[in-house]
């Protein structure tokens, strides 16, 4: 069986006839070392021409995955005024954003009405050896379970991102695997889970408004469980066109961020994408994604493996959240 396999793209007014496949790497050739070139290598290809890819043999329980997906849902369903109760004081903190926060087209310096969504915050503090870098976290009352459950997840996904981690530096053509991975033991990385609520509870879109505006990813790695079923998220090709990235069972999409592009010298792409408002019968379907953003160790000096400037990780991660806050009230109160 081969580490890298294809799957078609759903149809799309706005694909490109130049992306016909988009790729599925199977992790599993990686973890029983069977095909560990292999999977460097497709993930070296996705990387370098779409910047995004699925990921199979991740080894993390379906069923986790959705008692994650339905206690958040349930979370999302709950009245604003108990949802306020955990309401984050300021973007990049822990807990409930209510849509009016959020605005990713500022990150590109562009005007636009706030994203369409509300959001739950929290830290990857909750596992051994990350540190808490934005605040503790903030945890719901209701629903039942509800910490017990998502801590796992966190944990499940964040050890498949630090694998991840050192496919990369495989695929990079580092001899040390643990290259990427050694800097990223304690940063306090994101659960970041995104509802898109249907138009008839946020309202017909303003112009140029989006459930979430076009936008780069900041960190190394984003691991994304989304809706099953749904083909909303789009990521635009190096040519400028717009394509939906398929979804398929059991998988996770995995796209790399601003600052493992600026350490591979631009090797490898943080690909722009973006989540548009849904029209027709979509209009009144809400979508529900699970975000793990990832990030290098703050104090980390990211240094183009080719030569080239070196970034602070922190200082850029901090520059970029505060382009994409928008003004907010203190916690314990909705948004007018």
């Amino acid at each position: 069986m081969k580490a890298a396999t294809a799957i078609e793209r759903g149809p799309t007014s706005l694909a490109s006839t130049d992306m016909q496949r988009v790729p599925l790497v199977d992790l599993a050739h990686w973890a029983d070392g069977s095909d560990r070139s292999g999977v460097a290598t497709a993930v070296d290809e996705a990387l370098s021409s779409v910047g995004f890819f699925l990921v199979a043999g991740h080894g993390i329980d379906p069923a986790l995955t959705a008692a994650t997906r339905r206690l958040f849902a349930e979370f999302f369903a709950l009245p604003a005024g108990s949802k306020s109760a955990v309401r984050m004081p300021h973007l990049g903190m822990a807990g409930w954003a209510p849509m009016g926060m959020e605005a990713n087209g500022y990150s590109f310096g562009h005007e636009t009405p706030p994203d369409m969504k509300e959001s739950y915050r929290l830290g990857a503090h909750v596992l051994p050896g990350r540190v808490a870098l934005r605040g503790d976290n903030v945890w719901p009352a209701a629903p039942d379970g509800f910490r017990d459950t998502v801590t796992r997840y966190i944990a499940e996904v964040d050890r498949l991102h630090m694998e991840l981690l050192r496919v990369c530096a495989m695929a990079a053509g580092l001899d040390d695997v643990e290259f990427f991975a050694r800097c990223a033991t304690r940063n306090d990385n994101t659960l970041n889970v995104n509802w898109y609520p249907p138009l008839h509870h946020v309202g017909k879109p303003l112009p140029h408004q989006y459930r979430i505006g076009p936008h780069t990813d900041f960190g190394t790695l984003t691991v994304l469980h989304r809706e099953p079923g749904s083909s909303a998220l789009e990521v635009q090709l190096p040519d400028g066109a717009w394509v939906h990235a398929p979804v398929v069972d059991d998988t996770f999409t995995i796209n790399g961020g601003d600052m493992l592009a600026h350490w591979s010298s631009g090797r490898w792409r943080s690909a722009i994408h973006r989540m548009l408002p849904p029209t027709g019968a979509a209009a009144e379907r809400s979508l529900l994604s699970l975000v793990y953003f990832c990030e290098p160790d703050p104090e980390t000096t990211i240094t183009p493996l080719g030569g080239g400037t070196a970034v602070n990780a922190g200082d850029y991660l901090r520059s970029k959240i505060e382009a994409i806050t928008m003004s907010v009230a203190p916690r314990g109160t909705t948004p007018d």
